[in-house]
């Protein structure tokens, strides 16, 4: 369990990253644990790709706020309102999100 609070350098999948963003974002809402889980899983995931140490940081800062934005996305009276700040982080994180699921970041070199 302890794994999964940890911003180490180990390689996770893109399956794993799923699991734990699902995980992350139901958690939210426990004393903002899930949070915490987002931005280590998005630290791991990035570290697959063997990114540099500050691409991995804003990694581990925008997953998280997708998450809240995706929530906030959800509050009432949202619907009616036009293209936001809230819109633009939305798409923006869902673009990099999608790039650490599906990239292939764990090959092995030969």
């Amino acid at each position: 369990m302890k794994k999964y609070f940890l911003f180490d350098n180990e390689p996770i999948t893109g399956w794993n990253y799923l699991a734990r963003f699902i995980i992350g974002s139901i958690l939210i809402f426990l004393f903002g644990l899930g949070l915490w889980i987002l931005a280590a899983s998005a630290y791991k995931r990035s570290g697959a790709f063997k990114w540099d140490k500050s691409y991995r940081v804003f990694m581990a800062i925008l997953i998280p706020i997708l998450a809240v934005t995706n929530i906030l996305a959800k509050a009432p009276g949202y619907i009616e309102s036009s293209f936001n700040l809230i819109d633009f982080i939305g798409i923006t994180g869902a673009v990099f999100h999608l790039i650490l699921l599906f990239k292939n970041g764990n090959k092995i070199a030969v």
